[in-house]
């Protein structure tokens, strides 16, 4: 039995903890034993432990990627537990208690990708960070393509970098009882054509481009109804500014919620919008799964999850007007709509199902434990 003592220390629900759990669901609990290491009170505990796991709750480090304090309290628990792997998702603090314990299997997570500032590409800071990351991970696993270029042109070691794409479990279908009752609470006629988003209501998830999108579209599409899911610090800017565009009567804000399942479900378009961190979006995979095509701006990973013309298609990064045009052109041709969704359905079988991505992050488990005897 492989003990892989996972950590993260975001409070919230974001990418790298839905990422998680769709691991933990498909982990071979026959061949590891896990225990899962999250911020005391955060938002994940339920369901990381619905899927069976034990949790340790740390007091420190809370949505930090660094805190000494919180090094020490994670030092304790893998003293006490004895890891084989510690794997690090956005902890700073988890690989420096690894190392500093002589842990072999150390593991770290690239979820996100951005422009990487020149002090960290250019010497001495490239030097530096690479030498920081080169020592403290044995393993370093990047979600995109694009992860693992922002590591390596910061000085990380290419060899230790392993690109596992982010798999999702399909979403579940919902009856169309439940469809039609949704849509009746959220005034959207059974014939309106729904675009979504599902992202956290930050910045650089660039919903902005989606609202000036949606007042383009308003007059010559009356049947588009847009979906925000989700929240964050943008959430009350993002309600103005719809006010300010005049489209709040064709704009539906959701809120934070645990189930996305029935939104997805009543949904005909998955929009990202993205302008950083983006990587391999689990929204456009989830989406993908019930067979929705996406329109995704061209920044980071999406060109990987995006395939113009069979999935969805790619516009420019804040380009309001290269996204409404390509919203109309799908929710206007039925014919296209139908292939896209096809198109959506066969990418997700092929490319992201968390099965496939569990079984190539289990066998580095198993490779990380063999070479250390």
């Amino acid at each position: 039995m492989i003990r892989v003592l996972q950590i993260l220390t975001d409070s919230n629900i974001g990418g790298a903890g839905r990422l998680l759990v769709n691991y933990l669901h498909n982990f071979d609990k026959n061949a590891f034993e896990m225990l899962v290491v999250l911020p005391k009170g955060a938002e994940l505990i339920p369901m990381v432990e619905a899927e069976g796991y034990a949790v340790r709750e740390i007091e420190n480090g809370r949505d930090k990627s660094f805190d000494m304090a919180a090094v020490g309290e994670l030092k304790a628990i893998i003293r006490e537990w004895k890891p084989d792997i510690v794997h690090c998702h956005s902890s700073f603090s988890g690989k420096l208690a690894a190392w500093l314990c002589g842990v072999t299997g150390r593991f770290y997570t690239r979820h996100c990708a951005f422009p990487q500032p020149k002090k960290l590409t250019t010497f001495p800071g490239k030097q530096i960070n690479g030498l920081v990351n080169n020592t403290l991970s044995t393993h370093i696993v990047a979600v995109a393509q694009a992860a693992m270029d922002d590591l390596t042109v910061t000085g990380v070691n290419p060899k230790k970098i392993t690109v596992i794409i982010n798999g999702v479990e399909p979403m579940r279908e919902t009856a169309e009882e439940e469809q039609a009752a949704l849509r009746q609470s959220l005034g959207i006629e059974a014939d309106d054509f729904v675009c979504g988003i599902s992202a956290r209501l930050e910045d650089y998830k660039g919903h902005t481009y989606l609202l000036q999108a949606a007042a383009r579209l308003k007059e010559s599409h009356p049947q588009l109804k847009y979906l925000i899911i989700g929240g964050g610090s943008e959430e009350a800017a993002l309600k103005a500014e719809a006010e300010a565009l005049g489209i709040m009567d064709i704009v539906r804000f959701t809120g934070f919620v645990y189930d996305v399942a029935p939104y997805y479900n009543i949904m005909n378009l998955s929009i990202n919008c993205s302008i950083g961190t983006e990587t391999s979006c689990l929204a456009l995979s989830e989406g993908y799964s019930l067979g929705i095509p996406a329109v995704a701006s061209d920044f980071g990973g999406n060109p990987y999850m995006v395939t113009d013309d069979w999935n969805g298609y790619l516009v420019p990064q804040r380009n309001p007007a290269a996204l409404a045009e390509k919203i109309s052109m799908i929710a206007d041709d039925a014919d296209l709509y139908r292939k896209l969704c096809i198109g959506a359905e066969e990418s997700y079988g092929k490319k992201f199902t968390a099965s496939a991505m569990t079984r190539q992050m289990e066998a580095l488990y198993r490779k990380a434990v063999s070479d250390k005897k």
